[in-house]
């Protein structure tokens, strides 16, 4: 009966995992774990880059952090952190220390997007007996942009470079620029778009389509800059392009 016990234990535990809270916001409301930044842009000449997690909470944390190609690609990353996992006391804080591996395969006439994961679980205190707990963790990701050295002009100073053209189902958005462009805002014939449920980043020298429900006359946004602010606001008439079947 044990064995089975501590069989449905750890079957538990380990399905507990998979459903680890995700959170793409910086900070958990109420206290609790937060990061320092809300993105991270790693430039090809930086040796490495630095980024803090804060525990405001009454309790210790176990953090475990990694470098990740996609939000659902587990697959290894040119980057390291250190440390890598460890305990982090009630109202705390630890530096990540991110080191670039072998990013010389990475495109130079382009940014490439990674995605940071940083997870805390809380600790438990050890119970008598098989008593079996829930223990729900807090799971931040961020975006890591690796920046190639020679790129001309500025992230910022390209967000107005976005080309909008309509289509029947709305409007094709084309980046002619290096830089991955995420879109903070978007307007398009004075109604905001809900970037929640369209795509809001446009990845370099490539295109997005969002779908609206009239004919696109204007369009008007601001992108999110190197610092998590929004960049000046931008605007351009639209005009209809034909498509090729």
């Amino acid at each position: 009966m044990r064995d089975v016990r501590a069989f449905l234990s750890t079957a538990i535990s380990a399905f507990l995992l998979l459903l680890l809270v995700t959170k793409l916001a910086v900070a958990a409301d109420g206290g609790g774990i937060s990061l320092s930044q809300t993105r991270l842009v790693f430039m090809a000449t930086d040796k490495a880059q630095t980024l803090t997690v804060k525990n405001s909470d009454k309790q210790t944390y176990l953090i475990q952090s990694r470098v990740q190609r996609a939000l659902d690609d587990m697959a290894s990353a040119p980057f390291i952190i250190t440390p890598p996992l460890f305990t982090l006391g009630a109202d705390s804080r630890q530096a990540l220390r991110i080191l670039p591996q072998e990013t010389a395969g990475l495109p130079a006439d382009r940014e490439s997007l990674f995605y940071l994961s940083v997870l805390g679980i809380p600790a438990q205190a050890k119970q008598k007996g098989d008593s079996t707990q829930v223990s729900m963790g807090l799971r931040f990701m961020i975006k890591l942009f690796y920046r190639p050295a020679g790129l001309t002009s500025s992230q910022d100073a390209t967000a107005c470079g976005l080309t909008f053209s309509a289509i029947l189902q709305g409007v094709r958005v084309h980046n002619p620029t290096p830089y991955y462009q995420t879109l903070g805002k978007l307007v398009l014939n004075h109604a905001a778009i809900n970037l929640d449920k369209q795509p809001s980043m446009v990845a370099p020298m490539s295109t997005e389509t969002y779908y609206f429900s009239a004919p696109v006359t204007q369009a008007k946004w601001q992108t999110i800059n190197d610092f998590g602010g929004l960049s000046a606001q931008c605007q351009q008439a639209v005009s209809f392009i034909k498509e090729v079947s």
